[in-house]
Order: C-alpha cells, then sequence, then structure tokens
C-alpha cells in the first residue's frame, strides 16, 4: 500500500482544522495591558528546582521545533495550506505553543516567540471558561500561583487562583474537545479525572522559590504518557492458570482511563504460551488485545476524530480489573504476558508522517507463570 505524500497527509489536518477548530474556539483572554511573556529562563535565578524540572518536561518540548510529532503534524496542515491558497489559525498551538504568534483570533499584537508551554502563560491564567466545544483561558496581567500568600516579596506582582483545586487550572486545555459533528473527542468529564495535581505534580523536597520558608514544591515535571514511569503506576497485570484456561487480568490503577485523553493514544496486550522446548504456540492460543477508541462514521470504524460520528470504546476504565481468558494447548508449560504503549496508532503515525521513534510502543507491564504439563 502505498504511503500517503505530505499533500494527501495535509488535506486530512486541514479537514481537522475546519472541522473540529471554528473561528476563534481557541481564543485565550489576554488582559488590556498585556505585553508579552517573559521567557521561563528569567524565572531559573528565583526558581532554579521548578525551573530544571520545567526544563525536562513535556511543557517545554510541546512546540513544534522541540517535539517531532507536532512538527510532523504542523509541516503538513502548513504546506497543504501554502499549496491550496487558504488561511487558517493554526489553532493547536492555542495549547502546544500559546506564546508563539497571536493567542487571540483577530488579535493584531504579535509578541515574540516562545518555543514552549512558558512558565508565564499557566501562572498568567486567573480563571478557565467553559465553551460548547473546548475550554479557554482567562489571563491576568499579575502572575498567578495557587500558593500565592498576601504580602509577598516577589519581583513581580502575584495574585493567588481563583480554582477551589490546582487541577481545574488544567482543564483550560486538558479539559475537553468536540468536533464539528457535536462528538466528543475528549473529556476528562467522561475520563472520570480526580485530582491531576496527585498524580502529575507530586510534592517533591526542596523550596518553590529562592528564600521561601517552605520546604518542599510541586513538581513540575507533568509526567504523563511520555513517561515510561508513570505509566507503570497506572496499570498492573497478573496471570493465572485454571481448569485449562490462562486468566490474564489487567488492572487500571489510575483515576481515568487507560489508556486516556487523546484519540490517538492506544495500549495492547500480547500473549505468549509455549511448549517445553520453548516454541510458542500459534497466535491463535494467544495474540494480541487492544485498548483504544475507534471512531465510526456512516457505521463504519476507523473514521479519523474530526469526521467521527459516534466511538467504540475498548480502553479500560478507572479502577476496572479486564480478564482476557485464553486456551492453554496440551503439551503448553509456559505462558507470558506484556502489556505495551502507543503515544500514537501506525495508522496515525503514517498519517500524519510522525517518526517511528515517537510511535513506537513503549513495554509498561510483564509477568510469565508456569503452567502445568498436560
Amino acid at each position: 500500500m502505498k504511503k500517503p505524500g505530505i499533500a494527501s497527509r495535509g488535506m486530512f489536518f486541514v479537514f481537522f482544522i475546519l472541522l473540529m477548530f471554528p473561528a476563534g474556539a481557541l481564543a485565550h483572554k489576554l488582559p488590556a495591558d498585556f505585553r508579552g511573556f517573559a521567557d521561563s529562563a528569567s524565572c531559573a535565578p528565583c526558581h532554579k528546582t521548578i525551573y530544571d524540572e520545567w526544563s525536562r518536561s513535556m511543557h517545554s518540548m510541546s512546540d513544534r521545533k522541540s517535539d517531532t510529532a507536532h512538527n510532523a503534524v504542523f509541516l503538513a496542515f502548513s504546506q497543504f495550506m501554502a499549496k491550496s491558497g487558504k488561511k487558517a489559525p493554526y489553532f493547536c498551538g492555542s495549547c502546544h505553543a500559546p506564546a508563539e504568534g497571536r493567542l487571540t483570533a483577530g488579535a493584531k499584537t504579535v509578541y515574540s516567540y516562545l518555543p514552549d508551554i512558558p512558565c508565564a502563560f499557566c501562572h498568567s491564567v486567573e480563571g478557565v471558561s467553559e465553551g460548547k466545544a473546548f475550554n479557554t483561558y482567562s489571563l491576568s496581567a499579575a502572575m498567578t500561583s495557587a500558593g500565592a500568600v498576601s504580602g509577598t516579596s516577589a519581583p513581580h506582582p502575584v495574585s493567588k487562583w481563583s480554582f477551589e483545586s490546582p487541577s481545574g487550572m488544567c482543564l483550560g486545555c486538558h479539559g475537553k474537545m468536540k468536533n464539528g459533528k457535536g462528538t466528543v473527542i475528549c473529556s476528562m468529564d467522561m475520563e472520570g479525572h480526580s485530582d491531576c495535581v496527585r498524580c502529575h505534580m507530586e510534592e517533591k523536597a526542596g523550596p518553590p522559590a529562592a528564600g521561601s520558608g517552605k520546604t518542599s514544591h510541586f513538581s513540575h515535571l507533568f509526567p504523563g504518557g511520555h513517561d515510561k514511569d508513570m505509566l507503570k503506576k497506572g496499570v498492573s497485570l497478573s496471570l493465572e492458570a485454571s481448569n485449562g484456561k490462562l486468566l490474564v487480568n489487567i488492572k487500571n490503577k489510575a483515576p481515568h482511563f487507560f489508556p486516556s485523553t487523546s484519540p490517538m493514544r492506544a495500549a495492547f496486550v500480547k500473549v505468549e504460551i509455549f511448549d517445553k522446548t520453548g516454541k510458542a504456540f500459534p497466535e491463535k492460543s494467544g495474540g494480541m488485545t487492544t485498548f483504544m477508541r475507534v471512531f465510526t462514521a456512516g457505521g463504519k470504524k476507523g473514521a479519523p476524530p474530526w469526521m467521527a460520528e459516534k466511538a467504540v470504546d475498548s480502553r479500560i476504565k478507572a479502577g476496572e480489573t479486564r480478564t482476557l481468558t485464553y486456551d492453554i494447548p496440551v503439551g503448553a508449560v509456559r505462558a507470558s504476558a506484556a502489556i505495551y504503549y502507543r503515544l500514537f496508532t501506525p495508522p496515525a503515525a503514517a498519517k500524519f508522517g510522525i517518526p517511528a521513534k515517537d510511535a513506537a510502543p513503549v513495554k509498561v507491564a510483564e509477568k510469565a507463570i508456569d503452567l502445568d504439563s498436560r
């Protein structure tokens, strides 16, 4: 099968933009006296520990110049738009690179380029506005924080977030997404989220700022699907053999689906059953089971998110233990199972030209068990 060319991938993506992102849908609200965001490096002298963590996080590598997958999608979009003579904002940048170019739809001010999600963006947020398809942020001229206190001696104005939980701040970008047909592409309400900070911003030793009397801070590494250790914490695997059956138990320990959020994410379990020579039995005795959301349109599976009318969801719910059952063949002496996670499914990677390394499966859990030879 011929691999889609850049124009073909661009066509898919422009449909994505036009159907999923109506004009102004992701326009964050700037304060009247906005003059641009400070470079994150300027935060380092006072917030070195936090800055060093942020520098290793995906927030610091979300822009197309750092994230090869993001760049592949951006290039497909840009090249198609240039070839077709069409003009449309690159709405993905409103969350993946909010300090680049024009933040709001129709804004006249073009400010300096910052290739990431800078400290100053999240710490300028004063509120989140819930929209029908997306959530957006309202930004403040002062630096904002969950831990802000009155009478601070900081060299910049500081105000306290109005959110009941710091997790509320995350939902401006991570909250929800619907396509032009009203189909939910991702939604943290549907995912079953609880407190984002508990897992993704764990409390660590060390003060949040120079001169602070605090002895701990919330980590700004923001580990998620790109972090193997975080993936390992979210799922466990156990094997049992009973009455000629192999039971593979997958436990989702996270407070949301596994895999979660992005419709491009997928996970699968590979099971193998071996004879005494170490040879694996045919795949019908083991095989692979995939967990993901598959979109449908016109009754057909495999529709792209922007054309989706419904979704078939095989992911594992929060707290759920999913048990897969396999027949144990005569002569089997050992069985193994492993869970793998993908940031992008192979079709999505091929469609957008995402580098193979970004779509490679990551093993997050594995188990083996000896069987009674029969």
